[in-house]
C-alpha cells in the first residue's frame, strides 16, 4: 500500500489530503470518503477514516480522505458552499489521475459520505454525474431542523469554540451565512444522481438527523436507489459495524 499525500486549490483555500492505494494493480478504482461536521467531541476509541481507507485497500480499492475547509490540516473556515466547492476539487482531480491520483482509474469513481458530507455528496453528485455510485451516510435532506435562523448566532459562536471557523471576521453577514448553509439541499437535488446508484443508510435511533430524512431522501431519488435502516443505530454509522458492512460491501460490488 503506498499513501501519497495531495493539497489542492479549491477556490483559494487549500485541501489537504491523501490516497492511498492497494499494491500490486495499476489504475484501481476509487472510492472517495467525506466526513462530517465535527461536533467537537471526540470518540474514544475511534480508528479514523484512515481504518475504513485501509478496509477498501484489502479489497483492491484505493481511497481518498481529506479535510473539508475549516477542519483537520486545510485551510480556510466551515461553510457548507465551501465544503461542496471542496469536493468539485477533489473529484476534478481523481477524474484527472494526476499526482496523488496517478494510479486510480477515473472511470471507476465512487463517493461514501457521512451526515453533513453525505449532504455534500449529494449535491455534488447531482451536479457532477458520472460516478460509479454513491453511498449517503445519516445525511440530512437539508438543514431546516438542524440549523435555524434563530439559532444560526450560537451555531457560529459553536463552529468558533471547536476551530471550524477560524477568522475572527467570518463570516461576515449571519444573513448570508444562513442562506448558504440552507441553499445544500439535498433532497431538491437527490433524483439528478440518477443513473448514478445511491445507498442511503440511516439508523432509526439518530438522535441528529431523524430517520425520517432518509426516506424523505429516498423518496425523492430515482432509481436505482436502496435504503437500509439500521434499527437502534445512532448517527455516527461509521462506527457501526452493521453499517460499515452494508455500505463498504454496496460500494466494492459497484467498484469491481
Amino acid at each position: 500500500m503506498a499513501t501519497l499525500e495531495f493539497t489542492l486549490d479549491a477556490g483559494g483555500t487549500a485541501i489537504r489530503g491523501k490516497v492511498l492505494v492497494p499494491g500490486g494493480r495499476k489504475k484501481a478504482p476509487l472510492a472517495v470518503l467525506c466526513h462530517g461536521i465535527p461536533s467537537g467531541t471526540p470518540v474514544e476509541g475511534d480508528p479514523g477514516y484512515e481504518a475504513l481507507a485501509e478496509r477498501f485497500n484489502r479489497n483492491g480499492v484505493a481511497a481518498c480522505i481529506f479535510n473539508f475547509r475549516g477542519t483537520g490540516d486545510s485551510d480556510g473556515d466551515f461553510s457548507l458552499p465551501g465544503w461542496i466547492q471542496d469536493l468539485e476539487a477533489v473529484l476534478d482531480a481523481a477524474r484527472g489521475a494526476e499526482g496523488a491520483f496517478r494510479d486510480c482509474d477515473p472511470r471507476s469513481i465512487a463517493v461514501m459520505g457521512f451526515s453533513g458530507g453525505g449532504a455534500v455528496s449529494m449535491v455534488c453528485a447531482a451536479r457532477t454525474g458520472g460516478l460509479r455510485a454513491l453511498a449517503s451516510l445519516s445525511a440530512p435532506a437539508d438543514f431546516s431542523h438542524l440549523i435555524t435562523r434563530e439559532g444560526i448566532g450560537g451555531f457560529i459562536a459553536h463552529a468558533r469554540s471547536i476551530g471550524i471557523i477560524r477568522d475572527p471576521d467570518y463570516p461576515a453577514s449571519e444573513e448570508e451565512y444562513y442562506e448558504g448553509i440552507h441553499a445544500c439541499r439535498p433532497v431538491e437535488v437527490v433524483a439528478r444522481i440518477s443513473p448514478t446508484p445511491i445507498l442511503i443508510v440511516h439508523g432509526d435511533g439518530d438522535d441528529t438527523v431523524p430517520v425520517s430524512e432518509a426516506r424523505l431522501l429516498y423518496e425523492a431519488a430515482r432509481e436505482p436507489k436502496e435504503l437500509f435502516i439500521i434499527p437502534g443505530g445512532g448517527h455516527k454509522l461509521r462506527l457501526d459495524p452493521v453499517a460499515m458492512d452494508k455500505a463498504v460491501g454496496w460500494m466494492l460490488e459497484r467498484l469491481r
